[in-house]
């Protein structure tokens, strides 16, 4: 879930605010608004990347953003990219438990990903590689899952698979999804909820 009372968020100064929302686990949420307007620095604050410059924020757990125009790279195949987000927390010889092995196979499972993960990122598709940003992030287990303009460069096939995708991993693993969008009309089908800058 996330909860925000009165929020204000921005860097020097109010960039947007003050805002006050709540939205329930497995609930799929568009943050919509204009170039400026607040919507990264928002999800920013949530995942705790930059502080409120006011009010109070609640995530009841880990909160994760995906950034937008994350670069392709030749020479990773998906299954090693999906994994490098829990080498973090990895032991000193990067070697991951039984658990965190699980959870990438379940991660790419849920996004379908389950019979490219030996393929070079440079020969998927832009709509799979988004697919593989997600996987990446559900590996981390987190309570809010939020996306920076997943839809942004993919063509209408690719941006409806990816917000359906979106919305099915709210309802089924029960994490919100928050995923910022300038495609309002697509972005509305396949959101519960959406919160406006």
């Amino acid at each position: 879930m996330i909860k925000a009372v009165n929020i204000v968020v921005g860097y020097n100064s109010r960039v947007a605010g003050p805002l006050s929302f709540s939205y329930a686990d497995g609930e799929c949420v568009m943050l919509r608004g204009r170039n400026g307007s607040g919507k990264t620095t928002l999800m920013k604050t949530i995942a705790g990347l930059l502080k409120p410059v006011s009010g109070t924020i609640e995530t009841g757990g880990e909160a994760v953003l995906v950034p937008t125009r994350i670069p392709k790279v030749k020479g990773f195949t998906v299954d090693e990219f999906v994994r490098t987000g829990m080498l973090a927390t990895a032991g000193s010889f990067r070697k991951l438990d039984a658990e965190s092995e699980k959870a990438i196979r379940e991660a790419l499972s849920m996004m379908e990903l389950d019979g490219m993960a030996a393929k070079d990122l440079s020969r998927i598709s832009d709509g799979e590689f988004q697919k593989a940003c997600i996987a990446a992030a559900l590996t981390r287990k987190a309570n809010v899952l939020m996306l920076d303009e997943p839809t942004a460069f993919l063509d209408v096939e690719n941006r409806v698979m990816v917000l359906q995708t979106l919305q099915r991993l709210a309802h089924e693993t029960g994490a919100t999804v928050l995923f910022s969008t300038h495609d309002i009309h697509d972005g509305a089908l396949y959101s519960d909820s959406e919160l406006a800058l």
